[in-house]
């Protein structure tokens, strides 16, 4: 066994958080309309916010304040960190309230659920998801740059969000899976492949290289620990650092099947649960539990009506203990304070404009 694996793994995961893309469909309370008195408050919030004339990155529950929602978030907070892992919020008016207000309320609910963490080298705090032009082959490229199909991945923080502005004018629909049901499925099919998921697998940072550290990083698929399974994986990135860095540690043949089987079963009709995301659409995820990606895409010619998310790395205080080794990619394991890129030179801001 790895030194990775620090205890024996369990034969099966249960509870809320294993499920199938077909079960989902067929009980879809997993999508939450927003109420009047909701919007309303989350506007005030944003209208007070503004009214103090600070920096976006400064926002916080004190100057975002929420009275009335906060039972509804603490029952959102369980269940993406002990139930199914995921949820739709569906109903803010983005197209009347501009990217501004829409932008404040987003980062708003997203303090209330935790620290908002950098998705990238750049230190965003708030990230732009729509095609940039980016030559994904080029380093320092990210496929949420880019117009192309994502496989299957999870973020480097405890939560990802995402908020619809802008859809497509074709393709672009989001996938997620449970990758607790993904693991009991291998175990199942599999049992002589389930050593090789808590394996060290190496990992293209894609250039955002922390200081002193390797271009890559070392982390296993699935980690056991403290009685939680969590994930994380982006076949890409493995499969990038295996062509890119001669000194990262080559797969085994185990490490390679797996992930073969992992491709095949995410690709069973039932398997995964899809979402056609509409402007105002909240989706907020558990990265340990669930394995997110979306479909390729056509934009409308107009860049005004191009498809654009908005995308918030959340680490709630509440978090999961996690070992010692995810501080190689994350930084710390500290829950509230852990996840996102930071990179010399890294300086956390919010931009509202994307190029």
């Amino acid at each position: 066994m790895s030194k990775f694996t620090l205890e024996p793994p369990p034969i099966a995961v249960e509870g809320p958080s294993v499920w199938t893309g077909a079960e989902m469909l067929a009980q879809p309370t997993w999508v939450v309309p927003w109420v009047p008195e909701q919007l309303a408050e989350m506007r005030a919030a944003a209208l007070y916010f503004q009214a103090l004339n600070l920096p976006l990155e400064q926002i916080s529950p004190e100057n975002f304040p929420l009275t009335q929602l906060k039972p509804f978030l603490a029952s959102l907070l369980t269940e993406l960190l002990h139930g199914r892992g995921f949820v739709l919020l569906r109903g803010i008016p983005v197209q009347d309230l501009g990217i501004e207000l829409a932008a404040i309320i987003y980062m708003g609910l997203g303090v209330h659920l935790g620290t908002l963490r950098s998705s990238n080298g750049k230190g965003h705090l708030l990230g732009h998801v729509c095609d940039q032009g980016v030559d994904i082959t080029k380093t320092g490229g990210r496929f949420y740059q880019t117009n192309k199909k994502l496989d299957f991945h999870t973020d480097s923080a405890d939560f990802v969000g995402l908020l619809c502005l802008q859809k497509a004018k074709a393709g672009g629909e989001s996938f997620i899976a449970s990758s607790m049901k993904l693991y009991n499925e291998i175990f199942r099919r599999r049992p002589d492949l389930v050593e090789a998921l808590f394996m060290p697998y190496a990992t293209d940072r894609r250039g955002e290289v922390p200081e002193g550290l390797h271009p890559w990083f070392d982390m296993p698929i699935f980690t056991w620990y403290e009685k939680y399974l969590s994930c994380v994986y982006i076949r890409q990135y493995i499969e990038a650092a295996q062509n890119n860095f001669p000194a990262a540690k080559r797969l085994t043949t185990e490490q390679i099947a797996v992930m073969d089987l992992i491709d095949e079963i995410l690709a069973e009709p039932g398997f995964v649960l899809p979402m056609a995301f509409e402007p105002g659409d909240m989706q907020l995820l558990h990265n340990h539990q669930i394995l997110h990606s979306r479909n390729d895409f056509e934009n409308w010619p107009e860049r005004e009506r191009q498809r654009h998310l908005l995308r918030l790395w959340m680490a709630p205080k509440e978090g999961r203990p996690l070992p010692d080794y995810f501080k190689a990619r994350w930084g710390s394991t500290q829950a509230g304070e852990r996840g996102g890129i930071i990179v010399p030179g890294t300086k956390l801001s919010v931009e509202l404009d994307y190029q």
